[in-house]
């Protein structure tokens, strides 16, 4: 006698799929109301977080809008009743800072390029081609990261005082043209790396020199990373105090940053304390234009970076 399967009607497989959906929708209710509950913190803790770290930024221009009087009165003023707007271009009269932008900026932009571009070459040559002890050669350029800057900051001295350069532009120019840094070598070889091998071959078999494929096929594929180095050398350049107060002597001679030290360390009147912050906000305008002109090249090279095994 044969066992027979009891047909199942058709009616019955619908209201199982119905309830398994009734189900888990009585199961999810709360674990979704749970999620947009600990997502409306995290925006409410983000929020909280942002003002901290813009609080600096927004109490800087509120000084440098100050009069004198406000800037040290008691209790805080939290926002000048008449803003100051004269403060940002009075301190011009009192020293050249507008040669000091100059000088800074013919130095961001002079380093910039080379920094980048010799680092580009190191690390096309360490990353493409092959020659006796290259390994070697590239972890001794990675050790060199471990060296603190004031480890060669001397014997660079030297070398730009016998050279006649001290009180000029050239000793904080200069030496980024000379490979570009060790971290920006390691970040352009660490991408190139990802890059097929099979592109610079088929220039290769079209007759392409390797100057020309260096140029013509990496140059244009490794733009994300160099906008990446780039903004890491133009950033450090301008913010450097430590080599115009080594290099530069002569107040003609000054950058920005330095300008402001010295204006700082220098004058201890307090009617001067709007003019130091409305320095210090121009010293951040152009970092804060720079960046929003290229944030968007940034993240994408920082994304691209991030996946490189």
């Amino acid at each position: 006698m044969s066992v027979g399967v009891q047909p199942v009607a058709a009616g019955a497989y619908e209201e199982a799929a119905v309830e398994r959906v009734r189900g888990r929708s009585a199961r999810g209710t709360r674990p979704l109301r749970a999620r947009r509950w600990s997502k409306g913190w995290r925006y409410v803790l983000l929020s909280l977080l942002s003002v901290l770290f813009l609080f600096p930024f927004y109490w800087i221009v509120n000084t440098a809008l100050q009069t004198p009087r406000e800037s040290v009165s008691l209790p805080l003023t939290w926002w000048p009743k008449v803003p100051q707007l004269g403060n940002i271009t009075a301190p011009y009269s009192l020293m050249p800072f507008a040669a000091m932008l100059e000088h800074s900026a013919i130095i961001v932009a002079a380093a910039t390029f080379g920094a980048v571009g010799s680092a580009a070459v190191c690390a096309y040559g360490f990353g493409r081609l092959q020659f006796w002890g290259r390994d070697f050669w590239f972890m001794v350029v990675l050790t060199t990261l471990m060296l603190p800057y004031i480890v060669t900051f001397i014997p660079i001295y030297i070398i730009m005082k016998d050279i006649g350069w001290l009180d000029t532009l050239w000793p904080l120019i200069v030496p980024a043209w000379f490979g570009g840094g060790p971290f920006n070598i390691f970040l352009i070889r660490q991408f190139m790396r990802t890059i097929p091998i099979e592109i610079e071959e088929a220039a290769r078999v079209d007759g392409a020199s390797t100057f020309r494929v260096f140029r013509s096929v990496m140059l244009p594929l490794l733009k994300p990373v160099l906008w990446v180095a780039a903004w890491y050398q133009a950033f450090a350049s301008w913010g450097d105090l430590l080599g115009p107060l080594v290099y530069l002597t002569p107040e003609h001679t000054w950058t920005y940053t330095e300008g402001l030290y010295e204006f700082g360390a220098t004058t201890t009147q307090n009617y001067l304390i709007p003019y130091e912050m409305s320095l210090a906000l121009i010293a951040m305008v152009p970092v804060l234009i720079a960046f929003f002109m290229v944030q968007g090249r940034l993240i994408e090279g920082v994304n691209l970076n991030s996946g490189i095994r």
